[in-house]
């Protein structure tokens, strides 16, 4: 996977390479820990290697134990057990500049134990407002008079942060993108007639909009009256959004949250552009035939 860190967005697993010099975790590892019980400060290395100076880990009050309770309850069943047996804590940071990473633990044990950290601000946002804005971070509203909102309902932001963080996990221990042991070969049959490789799409989901949105590797932002077309490209693709379009790891992150989101918690999800409050283009991915027809390869995240 990509070592460079996306700040846009959600990233990763693997974002942060090991550092054999680092002392083990203070305690042992306890699986039976209900996973509402594994937040904590962030780990030190999370600070040195992100060289975030002025970050500070967020003690979480009464009432955010509850939300993160709440939102774990959310997630899948495979999610749940893969997260049981191989999350090693869960932290909040103050100062963060992305929404969330997931990363290994770095010890020589052949078991993966995985930390998600995230921005304490997403304690205080809904889905609706989180995508907004990191959808809006990649266009220049510059001289437009259009207006780019995401309407993906009510629910506490850190539902949506967790389903994807948590699929990152998932993937990176049971091989759903790319075969265990083996990086970068792709794993059938998720990617199968989609990505090339982990960064290239098949030809036929390929173009040079979507190749230049901002969190590509050499991506930017591209003029807000620009954004129509980027989404007119993506509604040509089985990609659950432009972020799942940057790479096979968020391709499966962004579908599987999604998923949840829509079809099983039953929340909205569509992208609308507003020209002086009339609405002038709106798209809805879930609905998508692409989209739907890969709701099949997901089933085993929920199966009991």
């Amino acid at each position: 996977m990509v070592l460079a860190i996306l700040l846009c967005g959600c990233s990763r697993v693997g974002s942060i390479a090991p550092a054999p010099h680092d002392a083990p975790p203070p305690h042992v590892f306890d699986a039976s820990t209900p996973l509402q019980d594994r937040h904590g400060p962030a780990p030190k290395a999370f600070f040195e290697r992100l060289q975030l100076r002025d970050a500070t880990s967020h003690t979480l009050t009464d009432s955010e134990r509850h939300e993160l309770a709440a939102a774990l309850s959310h997630l899948t069943p495979l999610q749940r057990r893969v997260l049981t047996k191989h999350l090693r804590s869960i932290s909040f940071v103050e100062g963060m500049p992305n929404n969330a990473l997931t990363y290994p633990e770095e010890t020589d044990r052949s078991e993966k134990r995985f930390h998600i950290t995230i921005r304490a601000g997403v304690l205080n946002e809904t889905v609706s407002e989180l995508i907004t804005r990191k959808e809006r971070s990649c266009a220049d509203a510059a001289g437009s008079s259009l207006e780019l909102s995401i309407n993906a309902g009510p629910m506490d932001a850190l539902v949506y942060v967790l389903l994807h963080e948590a699929t990152h996990i998932v993937d990176s221990s049971l091989g759903f993108t790319a075969e265990a042991g083996a990086r970068y070969e792709p794993a059938r049959p998720f990617t199968e007639g989609i990505w090339e490789d982990r960064l290239h799409a098949v030809a036929a989901y390929r173009s040079d909009i979507l190749e230049t949105t901002c969190w590509r590797e050499r991506g930017k932002t591209v003029p807000m009256d620009k954004t129509p077309s980027v989404y007119a490209a993506l509604s040509q693709t089985p990609f659950a959004s432009l972020y799942g379009s940057n790479n096979w790891h968020d391709d499966i992150a962004e579908l599987v949250a999604w998923y949840t989101l829509t079809q099983v918690l039953h929340q909205p999800y569509r992208i609308e552009l507003r020209d002086q409050g009339k609405r002038v283009y709106s798209y809805e991915p879930m609905n998508s035939p692409l989209v739907r027809s890969r709701f099949v390869s997901l089933q085993q995240f929920f199966a009991d």
